[in-house]
């Protein structure tokens, strides 16, 4: 599912790098998690579409859901590298937390205190409160949906599924944006083994396109396919790897240590 809204935003970095997660990591003491990692690869933070979570904490009448317009990306000095800052500026008093969206009155965090896996937690800056609201950064993702700005709208009404063969189409298609559409419609079918097969030949054909949009979105789901845990089969693994130490674009070395980070995690 992508959460992101297409347009750029003021919130949206630079692509992540492995040097980014790198840094992050290490300032913060903590492993990342992956679902975070994930999303980021797609756009290093900005708008949601996917904006609000079904969560009524009570602030006022018809409080049934909350916001959340943005995620912070990562960059040395930016996103959630700020957090220290923001910490002290707004006397947030809690340690060991990473701020992922606010606006300095109201907070979404990871929370890693008693767990290296962190829990998703609000925090109000004014009542100086804090709430847990996800045990993962996963279930938080797994709850988003779309909230419409007027909110007498259904949050999900307009949203409309590419069927398979749809999907097919549009990956055989030159047009950049028609390619992507397909190659994200996939997604949603390649838990049969055979379909998954299917996006792996399309995946590999991309990967020789001619235009380097079409290159570097095929290696996103290429790196998709292999760390989301579908029964990915190792020839195609090796593929990609090859294929990726020749390029010499930073996106593909982020991707390679993504890669290599799933393999080493999952291999022991």
């Amino acid at each position: 599912m992508n959460i992101w809204k297409s347009e750029e935003s003021s919130y949206t970095l630079n692509n992540l790098t492995s040097e980014d997660i790198n840094k992050a990591e290490k300032h913060f003491r903590v492993k990342l998690p992956k679902a975070y990692l994930d999303i980021l690869m797609e756009k290093n933070g900005g708008t949601l579409l996917y904006n609000a979570l079904p969560i009524s904490l009570n602030r006022w009448e018809g409080d049934d859901f909350l916001l959340i317009e943005y995620l912070f990306g990562i960059k040395e000095n930016e996103g959630i590298m700020e957090t220290d800052y923001y910490v002290k500026e707004w006397e947030i008093n809690r340690k060991n937390i990473i701020l992922l969206s606010g606006d300095g009155h109201q907070w979404i965090a990871l929370d890693y205190n008693n767990s290296e896996n962190p829990k998703v937690i609000y925090i109000d800056t004014e009542e100086d409160k804090v709430i847990e609201l996800y045990s993962s950064f996963d279930e938080m993702i797994e709850n988003l949906f779309i909230q419409e700005e007027n909110e007498d709208d259904d949050v999900s009404e307009g949203v409309y599924i590419i069927s398979l063969e749809e999907a097919r189409k549009l990956v055989r298609s030159n047009d950049f944006t028609d390619i992507q559409n397909g190659l994200d419609a996939f997604e949603q079918y390649i838990y049969d083994e055979n379909i998954l097969e299917e996006h792996k030949e399309d995946i590999i054909r991309l990967l020789r396109h001619d235009n380097e949009e079409v290159v570097t979105y095929a290696a996103q789901k290429a790196w998709s396919a292999i760390t989301m845990g579908y029964n990915v089969k190792r020839e195609f693994i090796n593929y990609i790897i090859s294929d990726f130490e020749k390029r010499q674009d930073q996106i593909f070395k982020t991707f390679l240590y993504l890669i290599s980070e799933y393999l080493n995690d999952n291999e022991k």
